[in-house]
Parts: C-alpha cells; sequence; structure tokens
C-alpha cells in the first residue's frame, strides 16, 4: 500500500466529489460521443480512466460516496433528459466494479505510486489497470446488453474485444493524465517550462490534424503519416516526463480518435479495405495502445534515471560534506595533540627558567644600583640592555605559563561595558605613545554576560595593546559594544578597529597560531591566548584586515538575557 504522502488531499472532501461527478459525467457524455456509426460501444471510454483516476488519488474512506457517484452520473450523463433504463445502470455498475477492482488491486497489493516516475507504476496500471479490470466489465457489460437484445450473441466476442480496448484505452489515455498532473502540478518547473508544453501540445495537435485530413484513403496502403506523433512523443517524455508524456498522448488521441471517426487518415478504413467499422476501431485502439505503452514507460525510466542521478548527486554532496567534517576533526585533533604536547613543554620550560631568571633580575638591579652613569656609561648601557632583555624573558615565561596552563573560567553574570572599558583603560596607560591615538567609544552599557571578568579583562588588553602598538605614530581607535541577534540567539558583539597598517592575508591567516609573530619583540602567544579564553567563555573571536586600511577584530559573547540596550559615546 503507497504511502499517504503520494496521494494528495488539496481540497475539501466534498468539493472533489463535486469535481468527480462533473469530470464522469462529461467523460461518459465524450465518450459516447466518439462511438464509431453502427458501434454500441465506444472507441475510447475515458470514464475508465477518470474513475481509477478519482479511486486512487483518493482515501478509502471515500471510495463509497465516489462509487455511488458513478452508479448515479454514468446512465443519467448517457441518455439526459430521459430515464435510464436498467441495462444502462448494470453497464455503470460493471465500469464502476472495474474501477473499484483495478484501484484495490494497485493500492493494496502492487504499491501504486500515482506520480507515475517508476517504471513498475506504469507497467503495474498497464497490466492491472487497462488489461484485467477491463475484462471484468466488458464481460458483464456486453453479457447485459446480449440479454436485452441489444446484439445477437454470436457478434459477443467482437463486442466484449470493442468494450474491452475501449475501456483499456480510457485507463492508458485518460487515467495517466490526471494521476501525474494531480500529484505533481507544475512542481519543479521554471516558468518557461509551461509554455514549452503548450507549444509541444499545440504543434503536435496541428501536426496530427493536417496529416490526417490530407492523408490520402487507399484502402490497400496506409499511409505512414502516423509516424509523426513519435518525435513530439520523444520531445514530451525528454523534456516533461510522465507529466508532459500523458498530456501529449491525450492530446494525440483526441485529434486521432475524432478524424478517424469523421471517415480520414488511414485509419478510416480497415484492413485491404474489407474491415467492418468495429475492425477499424480496434485497429484504431492498438495504435494509440502501443504509442500510449512505449511513450509513458520512456517517460518513467527517464523519471527513473533523473531521480537516481538526484539521489547520487545528493550522496556525493552528503559525501563532500562528511568528508570536510572530517578532515576538519583530524585536523582539530591533530592541532589539540599538537598544543598539548606543546602546552607541556612551555610549561616544563617556564618551570626550569623562572628560577634563573629571577637570579638574573636581581643581579641587574643590584648592578644597576651599584655603577655610576657618568664613570661607567658603557657599564650602564649594558645594563639597560640587559633589564630590558630580562624584562622580555619575564614576559615570555608568564605568556607560557598562561598558555600551557589555561584557567578555568568562573562565569558570572557581569556588566561587559565595564570589562571593556577597563581593559581598554589599562592597555592606553601601558602602550607608550597611546595619548595620539583617537579613541572612539561606542558602548552599550546595560549588557550582561556570563563572562570570568579577570580572564576577559587579560583577553581584551591582548587585543586593545596590538591595535595600539599598530599606531606608533598616532590614529583613529574604534570601540564598539552592541547586542546582535544571529539565527535567534542574542549576542554581545564587540568590534576593535584600527586604522594602523594592516595585516597582509599570508600573516592574517597564521594570527592565532602559537609562537607566530612578526614583532622584533612578540612572543606570538598573545591572539591565541585570546582565543582560547573566548572560547572557554562559548563565544568566538574574528580577524579582518585591509592592507593599508586597518584591522578590525570582532568578538561574539553570550548574553545572559535580552536587554534594553543604551549607546553612550
Amino acid at each position: 500500500m503507497p504511502d499517504s504522502k503520494h496521494i494528495p488531499q488539496r481540497w475539501h472532501p466534498l468539493a472533489r466529489l463535486a469535481l468527480f461527478a462533473l469530470a464522469y459525467g462529461v467523460s461518459t457524455w465524450v465518450g459516447k460521443g466518439l462511438t464509431a456509426p453502427g458501434e454500441r460501444v465506444s472507441a475510447m471510454w475515458p470514464s475508465s480512466g477518470v474513475a481509477l483516476a478519482a479511486l486512487l488519488l483518493s482515501r478509502f474512506r471515500d471510495w463509497p460516496a465516489l462509487l455511488l457517484v458513478a452508479l448515479v452520473v454514468n446512465p443519467l450523463s448517457f441518455a439526459p433528459g430521459k430515464v435510464p433504463s436498467p441495462v444502462s445502470f448494470a453497464l455503470s455498475a460493471a465500469n464502476a466494479l472495474e474501477a473499484l477492482t483495478g484501484a484495490l488491486l494497485l493500492r493494496r497489493y502492487v504499491g501504486f505510486r500515482p506520480s507515475l516516475e517508476r517504471v513498475r507504476d506504469v507497467l503495474a496500471l498497464g497490466v492491472v489497470g487497462a488489461l484485467l479490470s477491463p475484462m471484468l466489465s466488458a464481460t458483464l457489460g456486453v453479457t447485459f446488453q446480449a440479454l436485452h437484445g441489444r446484439f445477437p450473441w454470436a457478434d459477443w466476442a467482437s463486442h466484449w474485444r470493442v468494450f474491452w480496448v475501449g475501456n483499456a484505452m480510457g485507463v492508458l489515455l485518460v487515467a495517466p493524465a490526471l494521476l501525474a498532473w494531480a500529484t505533481r502540478g507544475l512542481e519543479g518547473w521554471s516558468r518557461a517550462r509551461p509554455w514549452e508544453l503548450a507549444a509541444l501540445l499545440g504543434t503536435l495537435g496541428l501536426t496530427m490534424h493536417l496529416a490526417f485530413l490530407l492523408a490520402p484513403l487507399d484502402a490497400g496502403f496506409y499511409h505512414p503519416v502516423s509516424s509523426l506523433a513519435l518525435p513530439f512523443l520523444l520531445w514530451a517524455a525528454l523534456r516533461f516526463e510522465a507529466r508532459g508524456t500523458a498530456a501529449a498522448l491525450l492530446a494525440l488521441a483526441s485529434v486521432v480518435i475524432l478524424h478517424t471517426l469523421a471517415g480520414h487518415g488511414p485509419f478510416a478504413t480497415g484492413p485491404q479495405g474489407s474491415g467492418t467499422s468495429g475492425e477499424r476501431v480496434v485497429f484504431l485502439q492498438v495504435f494509440l495502445a502501443a504509442l500510449a505503452s512505449s511513450g509513458l514507460l520512456l517517460a518513467a525510466a527517464l523519471g527513473e534515471r533523473r531521480q537516481a542521478q538526484e539521489k547520487v548527486s545528493h550522496l556525493n554532496r552528503e559525501l563532500r560534506q562528511s568528508l570536510a567534517e572530517l578532515a576538519a576533526a583530524q585536523q582539530a585533533l591533530v592541532d589539540r595533540e599538537r598544543l598539548a604536547a606543546l602546552g607541556e613543554l612551555s610549561a616544563s620550560v617556564a618551570h626550569e627558567v623562572r628560577h634563573p631568571l629571577a637570579v638574573l633580575s636581581n643581579a641587574v638591579a643590584a648592578l644597576t644600583r651599584l655603577a655610576r652613569p657618568e664613570d661607567n656609561s658603557t657599564a650602564w648601557e649594558l645594563l639597560g640592555v640587559m633589564g630590558e632583555e630580562v624584562t622580555r624573558l619575564d614576559q615570555l615565561v608568564h605568556g607560557l605559563l598562561d598558555f600551557a596552563r589555561p584557567e578555568e573560567p568562573q562565569l558570572l553574570s557581569q556588566p561587559l561595558g565595564s570589562v571593556v572599558e577597563g581593559a581598554l583603560d589599562a592597555a592606553l596607560r601601558s602602550v607608550p605613545g597611546s595619548s595620539q591615538v583617537r579613541v572612539t567609544r561606542a558602548v552599550e552599557l546595560e549588557l550582561h554576560s556570563p563572562v570570568d571578568a579577570q580572564l576577559l579583562h587579560l583577553a581584551l588588553s591582548n587585543v586593545f595593546t596590538n591595535a595600539l602598538q599598530a599606531m606608533p605614530q598616532g590614529g583613529s581607535l574604534q570601540v564598539e559594544l552592541r547586542r546582535e541577534v544571529r539565527e535567534g540567539l542574542a549576542l554581545a558583539r564587540l568590534a576593535i578597529t584600527d586604522s594602523g597598517p594592516g595585516i597582509p592575508p599570508e600573516v592574517l591567516a597564521r594570527v592565532f597560531e602559537p609562537f607566530y609573530t612578526t614583532k622584533a619583540a612578540g612572543t606570538g602567544l598573545g591572539l591565541p591566548i585570546v582565543r582560547r579564553i573566548i572560547d572557554a567563555h562559548r563565544g568566538e573571536v574574528r580577524v579582518h584586515s585591509t592592507v593599508g586600511q586597518g584591522t578590525t577584530v570582532v568578538v561574539h559573547l553570550p548574553l545572559c538575557l535580552a536587554t534594553r540596550t543604551t549607546s553612550a559615546a
């Protein structure tokens, strides 16, 4: 039994029932008009296709109402303005039983999908809906007519054949169009695609109209005008699959049947000019059945091929995404292992260096106090150099310790504005020449975030220090703190922008690598420590820079709750 998602239920049940009654009545009237002169059965009975499609597109609970409508509408439409005869109701019951049998077999035992995008669905519709089920209605219908003297029993077989093929043609030509368009409609089509289909149908109809109208009537020779339909069916199958092919077949059948009944075209005469009207109708039906079967199977095969390609493309995208995620995970693992080893080495080196470094610092300080600048100018200069280098080594050791043994942040709700202002003031005091930098602040004071104020102060001080050091001759520093909503989450966005020389792309790609620096006196640990602290706060930090225009460091941190924002210059 098919999944319910393949059964469209767009309209109210009463609206669907009214639409079915209208379609069934019109198709019955059309089927009556397609009856050849001297025949009591139609060359194509569209009602069979309408009834089967309605049942396949409806829930099981709607079937009794649909079958009751079919049982009543058929006799009334076949003889409008007259009291239907018992034979009419018997024929209507036979046709309803045919639709019920076909729909039940397709829905319950075949797993039929109305979209007709699989070869198995087209084969099932052809075998069950067009071959087996019409045999039941043909047997019952022709027998009822023979019992009431509509024709001699000797003609039972010929009438049964036309009845059966007529109902089968209704299923093959009408049901696919209703099923395919009801399930898919214009889904997946561009704006130009419906116009292309309209051009196809118009060209097909005009071509077959002229071909059948102008084809010579020769009892012994069948003109090959019927082959003109093949390119159009190939066009429909290749470009529009089941929907376009079903529409093209229905248009082709309409033109061909009408011309044949009017005495035009190669099917207006029987084989060798000796066929009866029934034989001519069967000859036409076989032609249409062959085209319908071939066209629908080709369209289904192309549809399956397209679906397979889409599935392969989807799997390829998923595979590429998985490989990218795996590569990123492997790289992250390698980075963590490398950083862990580096941290252990840094801790060991820092531990071994701290004591000798403290001794050197004390010795330099003592010598500096004992030396006289006026008598020992060279020694005094050397002591100054030694003091600077000792200070730099001390900063390096502290950086190694901070990097090797990161503290676990104690997150408490803090006003971010005060932390940012404190870090900025500390950097302005510590960087020489910062008085020449013009600082612009735009800080929302009421933003609160779960942070460790001491660690965040350290991280932001490093960022501010880098920005100020990038402008030794002065410049402008812009600090903006505001609330931002991204993907439904409330975040604090801190942007620190300097007007320095900017960072080249090859350097920008490595700014967060430990021990990578372009400064003569730098350690290369400032920004790695900043990232580690921000990551520990469940935030993120990014650096954007353009050579010659400056650098912007953007920090995002989660907010405690949505607060009212206040801007302060």
